[in-house]
């Protein structure tokens, strides 16, 4: 707290008591600027000076913020920084201004904005003034009055801080209506529930111009003007209170040069930064259509005959396949020249390939396919003489074409599972094999072949391609010098399948 100074008025005006003498060291204490002296007035003067803080009758000294004196605007922008956290710290302080007024004040030294230079009074009206009690503390005297021997030059110092953008309040339009055409007055209910106050309400039928509806309330009834022969429109619009300026609240401060120390002069009248906008604004129609003269069932419609591709159709069936002999490997005892008394065994491995399928369907459970596979497999010779073995290994072509019946189990389903046998030609490719310089001839030439599948097609949704899955099972023997292999092979087939 800053003390409180009682001085006693002599016979000689102006003069001081003993008393006085005696607090001028107190007085001292609270000296502002640079000598700042605070006095309690005669009682002449108090009656003309309602300020009942500390008196401030002269600047420089102890006190000052700054000890040198600031030149000109230019030198108050340089200096910035060692004012900065004093200014802040006082502004911050202040309870009706903030730590935002602290900024704005900051920025406008900074930039040099808002700022203009003017006397500073001797009888100033202050709200508060800064000073330096000790070195690297600022605090304010509040209220300070100001009661000086002469004018000092100050720094006058605006800040605008702008208010948040107002928003004008938005109306809501909300209308519907009910035409009663039993009625033997026919008419027409409006509703404006939901619909801001002082909302207006117009009605336009036909082609005839609109026209604007009287009523208090939220419901409206309306003479129909020609239920059987016109439309009518209804369209509610609303208008909310204009949107209110914006403005900014105005702080005024002064700085005098020869000091440093801030004076808070108060809040001035708020600036208008824009003007008030237009009022916000709705409108809302609903159509209301004629009364129908009787009511009569809509025409039944006949959907139209789609093609039924599980009747009479194609299907297309692409698909790879892994190719698995379940025949039995050849084995036979044989003389070498040179080496003597030897077995030689023989044997096909599994393999893979591509294929296609094309079925005519004739009927939801007959259909006739044609097919194609072309695949690749492992073959192996081997010679084993009881002191070594020596092999000789090569990969076979596979290849088969096929016709044959199906029968699909499942009618005209989503799904389609099939069966059906099969002929048709198929074979090895023509390799030679040799070990322990032996030759071994496999004779892999094309044959009839004949077998059966089972196939499974599952459509993806309602479009023509689906999954396609299957087992083929081919009779297919070939002829080496070892006799006849029995391969047949067993087929797993993934892929496909597109119906049209």
């Amino acid at each position: 707290m800053k003390p409180t100074f009682v001085a006693e008025t002599g016979s000689h005006g102006r003069g001081t008591s003993s008393r006085c003498a005696a607090a001028l060291p107190l007085a001292l204490a609270v000296l502002l600027c640079a000598a700042v002296v605070l006095f309690s007035p005669p009682a002449a003067e108090a009656q003309a000076a309602p300020c009942t803080g500390p008196w401030v009758q002269s600047l420089a000294g102890p006190h000052a913020v700054t000890r040198v004196p600031i030149d000109d605007v230019a030198d108050l922008r340089r200096r910035l920084p060692e004012l900065e956290a004093g200014i802040r710290a006082v502004v911050t302080g202040d309870p009706t201004l903030g730590p935002v007024v602290a900024d704005g004040l900051i920025a406008a030294i900074r930039d040099g904005a808002g700022i203009t230079e003017r006397p500073m009074q001797a009888d100033e009206a202050v709200r508060w003034m800064a000073y330096q009690p000790r070195p690297g503390q600022i605090e304010t005297i509040s209220p300070a009055c100001l009661r000086l021997k002469r004018s000092y030059d100050a720094f006058a110092i605006t800040v605008e801080i702008p208010e948040p953008s107002p928003r004008a309040a938005t109306p809501t339009c909300a209308v519907s209506a009910v035409r009663d055409c039993a009625a033997a007055n026919p008419a027409i209910t409006v509703d404006l529930r939901g619909s801001s106050p002082g909302s207006r309400v117009s009605m336009a039928a036909g082609a005839r111009p609109e026209v604007p509806l009287s009523g208090a309330g939220e419901r409206l009834t309306v003479a129909d003007p020609g239920p059987y022969d016109l439309e009518a429109t209804f369209t509610v619009r609303a208008e909310g209170p204009a949107a209110p300026a914006r403005t900014a609240r105005v702080f005024r401060f002064l700085m005098p040069k020869i000091c440093g120390n801030l004076v808070y002069l108060g809040e001035a009248a708020s600036r208008t930064l824009a003007p008030a906008g237009a009022p916000a604004t709705c409108e809302q129609s609903v159509r209301v259509g004629r009364c129908a003269a009787a009511a009569e069932p809509p025409p039944s419609v006949e959907p139209a005959p789609e093609a039924d591709l599980c009747e009479a159709g194609w299907v297309v069936r692409p698909f790879l396949f892994g190719f698995f002999p379940t025949g039995d490997d050849q084995e036979r005892d044989i003389v070498l020249p040179f080496t003597g008394p030897a077995r030689e065994s023989f044997e096909l491995e599994q393999g893979y390939g591509l294929g296609i399928a094309v079925e005519k369907r004739m009927g939801p459970v007959f259909g006739l396919e044609a097919a194609v596979m072309v695949g690749k497999g492992d073959s192996e010779y081997e010679i084993d003489n009881g002191a070594a073995t020596e092999s000789d290994s090569h990969s076979t072509t596979f290849y088969a074409f096929t016709l044959g019946p199906n029968f699909h189990l499942l009618g005209c389903g989503g799904t389609d599972l099939y069966l059906g046998p099969f002929v048709g030609y198929g074979g090895f490719a023509d390799p030679n094999y040799w070990a322990f310089d032996h030759h071994f001839g496999a004779s892999f030439d094309g044959d009839f072949v004949w077998g059966a599948q089972l196939g499974l097609d599952a459509p993806f949704g309602d479009g023509p391609w689906g999954f396609h899955g299957g087992l083929r099972y081919i009779e297919l023997s070939q002829d080496t010098d070892a006799g006849t292999l029995r391969v047949d092979p067993l087929l797993v087939t993934i892929g496909l399948s597109y119906r049209f």
